[in-house]
């Protein structure tokens, strides 16, 4: 019997941009996929591969500088985010139409955030645009999603790297690719940080051994478990409040490429978006332990921000070569 293929495509901003490559990859080893699952930019790519839109992606994405950005940003100073969204919903229509979930050419799900009952959903019917834009809405970025009197956030909250919903799927071997590896920079005193890592490791082994037990007396989506990610999701929703009110004062220090301030701060979108993926980089490493995929693959991709998405050729470099080191594993994992 041949092997049902799963791919689980993580979040992290434009760090996705390196799942084209990883397709890329994939495909040019002859290997199929037959379930896909995607959070946030993971969705975003995911959904257009479903459809078989993958070639139009690559040629807008190639051609991404910060002008273009910009133009994408319907700026609003809301209580709820900085950006409307609109326009990224236009960008979403133009590449995936106007089909749904249920009719894609490769089975797809993805997920987003809950914000009311802080869990996640996936969303696995109805329109694909809609799904894609309720699992791109980064908190304090995109105003939150409404769909039928329920508000989304980005999936990368609660499950950044969907691996448990591509088994779900049926997949007999999940392929997973984790973008928010922190992988230490040349510059970064390295001592400094295993030391961090050691103690990351230690925290969330603490909390994974709670998660476990509870899981033990109960059930899998017990109680503790609801904590552990309620916890997590106040926290990111905390760091963000402070960046609300200063918004329409500071919009020409967003962009330092555009903006004449030679000061080395970091701009409101460095502060939302290293705040996120210190957060992912903690569930990520939770989530991976309670569901295994057959393969992780970590592109080296630390030195990106999440919101860097003119770096387009660079990403999609780094996530072909790291499918492409991966392959005899792949390849050895499928022959078995």
């Amino acid at each position: 019997m041949t092997k049902k293929i799963g791919l689980a495509l993580g979040s992290g901003g434009a760090r996705g941009w390196a799942h084209i490559g990883a397709i890329r990859a994939l495909q040019e080893a002859g290997i199929e996929i037959d379930y896909l699952a995607g959070t946030s930019i993971g969705a975003f790519v995911g959904g257009i591969h479903a459809v078989n839109q993958l070639d139009e992606l690559e040629a807008f994405v190639t051609e991404i500088d910060w002008k273009t950005i910009i133009s994408l940003l319907d700026v609003e100073f809301p209580t709820r985010g900085l950006l409307d969204g609109d326009k990224i919903y236009d960008l979403i229509y133009t590449h995936v139409l106007d089909c749904n979930l249920e009719e894609t050419r490769i089975p797809f799900h993805c997920v987003a955030t809950d914000l009311l009952t802080q869990k996640a959903t996936v969303l696995k019917t109805g329109s694909m645009v809609d799904a894609i834009r309720a699992s791109i809405s980064i908190p304090g970025v995109f105003t939150p999603f409404n769909r039928e009197e329920r508000y989304f956030v980005d999936g990368g909250v609660v499950n950044p790297v969907p691996v448990d919903v591509v088994q779900a799927m049926g997949s007999d071997i999940v392929i997973a690719i984790n973008l928010n590896y922190p992988y230490p920079s040349p510059e970064i005193d390295t001592s400094a940080v295993k030391a961090v890592d050691e103690q990351t490791k230690e925290n969330n082994q603490k909390i994974l051994s709670q998660i476990k037990a509870s899981q033990q007396e109960e059930s899998i989506n017990n109680a503790e478990v609801q904590t552990n990610r309620i916890a997590l999701l106040n926290n990111i929703k905390s760091r963000y409040e402070a960046v609300q009110e200063a918004v329409a004062e500071k919009f020409n220090n967003w962009f330092p490429e555009e903006s004449e301030n030679e000061s080395n701060s970091p701009n409101i979108f460095d502060v939302i978006g290293n705040s996120i993926n210190i957060m992912e980089q903690q569930v990520t490493q939770i989530n991976l332990q309670l569901h295994h995929p057959d393969i992780l693959l970590e592109p080296r991709l630390s030195q990106y921000g999440i919101f860097d998405f003119h770096q387009a050729d660079a990403l999609m470099q780094e996530g072909y070569r790291c499918v492409e080191q991966a392959l005899p594993e792949i390849k050895e994992k499928l022959s078995k």
